[in-house]
């Protein structure tokens, strides 16, 4: 349980806010919210080490950027950047202009992962998400981002507005 409200927690630094979120009106598939989650784990991991580092010792999982494992996790970003592109203009559709290239925003979504991610990460949660880290490193990186759009998905039921509006896929 406890390693189920560290990923959420995780998730919740990802929160765009949640009048972006109300705001939007058109919801993306589960594949192009799975490949945006896939697309940001390097910058969650990333930002995640970087405001953890003073709490956990550098030998841990999450603190070895230069490893196989992280590298799958950026080959993984390079792979789901064209699917996770399309997600994002749908997310923000009324709010880019119709001719502006996403590659131009890449680096603004970059940075704002980062701070999301580095302002919801309070330093006695930091050994749980290094935990968390080394459980699902295995994972193949889409699986992890799957996990990650799936978290969304749960922790949108109900009256909470989710951050990123998936499409039910539901047969009726």
């Amino acid at each position: 349980m406890r390693k189920f409200a560290c990923c959420v927690t995780l998730l919740s630094a990802l929160n765009i806010g949640a009048a972006q979120a109300a705001e939007m009106k058109s919801c993306v598939s589960s594949e192009q919210a799975n490949a945006i989650f896939t697309y940001i784990l390097p910058v969650v991991f990333d930002a995640a080490g970087s405001k953890c580092s003073p709490y956990l010792d550098a030998n841990v999982a999450l603190m070895q950027h230069k490893s196989g494992s992280y590298q799958k996790y950026v080959a993984a970003s390079k792979q789901a950047w064209p699917k996770a592109k399309v997600g994002i203009r749908v997310m923000f559709a009324e709010k880019l202009p119709e001719s502006m290239d996403i590659e131009a925003v890449r680096p603004f979504i970059d940075g704002l992962v980062t701070a999301m991610v580095s302002d919801g990460i309070k330093p006695k949660s930091c050994s749980m998400i290094s935990e968390a880290y080394t459980l699902l490193e295995p994972l193949p990186a889409a699986n992890f981002g799957g996990l990650m759009a799936l978290f969304m998905k749960l922790g949108a039921e109900g009256d909470k507005k989710p951050p990123i509006n998936i499409c039910e896929n539901l047969k009726k």
